[in-house]
């Protein structure tokens, strides 16, 4: 029994030995790649920065291509698992308002939070003139995967009334891919400026606006004719929020309010635009 169960121990140990020498070798690499690109790594140079023997790195990857796709797949993998928190039966089964809101904001914040992830795609799309194979690559482990999921979801959900599931997948990721890459990749954050919460906001409503009851009657979207706005006696509209959540995204807050709005909703696991939401259910005077 002690011989079996030293066995185990030892097959254990050296699994975790190998995963701590493909980590370090997909460690150096990256490392290597975004200093030097593509084209001028060289698997000499990935040995040197892993710390390990080039027998060991072509043990586990036959040639540069397959190493730069191993990273690909690390981290189409890693990214999957954050936006679509893939351990959590349940993050798909909410309401979509909610579930599109998460998922957006995932996507936002996977992208935007890490450098070494913006500096990655810029490689990628730098170097897909030379290799388009790497390109590709990208497009189907990491963008084919998740608009799959996103088409997939659009698809079963019938009373979204969306008519073209795929294209309406396509509007709700490019926008926050085009948003990413004007104001992270390309700088234009000065030139363009949005509040993220702002573009999720509207990408949601975009997507529910003609959202039906399980009987059919609409209860959101944009077909209902508005009534007419009442003028002030200077010929100008009066302000019509229409609902407490309108009303309260019109304010202008201060830089302490907004930051204890997000402290708040960071409390709660929340997003900035769902406390806004909680807040005018709970109306404006309980807030």
């Amino acid at each position: 029994m002690r011989k079996k169960s030293k066995e185990v121990e030892e097959s254990s140990g050296e699994r975790l030995l190998l995963t701590d020498k493909v980590d370090a070798i997909l460690a150096g690499a990256m490392q290597e790649f975004l200093t030097h690109g593509y084209a001028a790594t060289s698997m000499d140079r990935v040995t040197a920065a892993a710390g390990v023997s080039k027998a060991t790195v072509y043990s586990y990857f036959q040639d540069k291509e397959g190493l730069f796709t191993a990273l690909i797949e690390k981290l189409a993998k890693e990214k999957f698992m954050a936006v679509f928190n893939s351990e959590d039966p349940q993050f798909l089964a909410a309401e979509p308002e909610l579930v599109l809101r998460r998922i957006a904001n995932n996507i936002l914040d996977g992208v935007g939070c890490s450098q070494e992830l913006l500096s990655f795609i810029r490689l990628i799309i730098g170097e897909s003139g030379r290799f388009p194979p790497l390109a590709q690559i990208f497009v189907r482990n990491v963008h084919k995967t998740a608009l799959d999921v996103i088409c997939n979801y659009f698809a079963a959900h019938p009373e979204l009334q969306l008519p073209d599931p795929e294209v309406s997948a396509r509007v709700f990721m490019g926008t926050l891919v085009h948003f990413r890459i004007i104001q992270d990749l390309l700088h234009g954050a000065d030139i363009l400026p949005m509040e993220s919460d702002r573009l999720v906001e509207n990408l949601v409503n975009l997507m529910t606006s003609k959202k039906v009851d399980i009987h059919g009657s609409q209860y959101s979207g944009t077909r209902r004719k508005a009534s007419r706005r009442k003028r002030t006696s200077g010929g100008k509209f009066e302000a019509d929020y229409g609902d407490e959540t309108k009303k309260l995204r019109s304010i202008r807050l201060t830089d302490t309010a907004w930051a204890k709005l997000d402290e708040l909703a960071q409390e709660k696991n929340l997003t900035r635009s769902e406390m806004i939401e909680i807040f005018a259910r709970q109306g404006l005077g309980d807030s």
